[in-house]
């Protein structure tokens, strides 16, 4: 978790250079990722403070146990996160010039 962490902080510097941490979309993105990591952190502790079955109740066969439903959750709600990371990426690389030299950051990987 601590990298990525790292990797969002990372983002938002590179957003800072790049010029674009004022820029409407990104701010969407960014505060939409951080709304998606507190609901992992929540899905995460609720996972791991607790017991990882539950008990459904069915009218027909009375009580099974189950996986707990948030453990088939948090897949969805990390990869939700990564896509999100990539489009906050993807509006430095498309919007954001390097404010030091002037140069693209896609300039600085190699494409054109």
């Amino acid at each position: 978790m601590a990298r990525k962490a790292a990797t969002y902080k990372d983002l938002l510097r590179l957003a800072e250079e790049y010029g674009v941490s004022e820029n409407a979309l990104f701010i969407s993105a960014a505060k939409q990722y951080e709304l998606q990591r507190k609901v992992i952190s929540m899905i995460e502790e609720t996972i791991s403070n607790g017991d990882p079955l539950v008990t459904k109740v069915n009218v027909k066969n009375g009580e099974n146990l189950e996986a707990h439903p948030l453990i088939k959750e948090l897949p969805k709600h990390i990869d939700s996160a990564n896509k999100t990371l990539k489009t906050m990426l993807d509006i430095i690389e498309g919007l954001g010039v390097k404010q030091t030299v002037g140069k693209k950051l896609s300039e600085f990987a190699g494409g054109q």
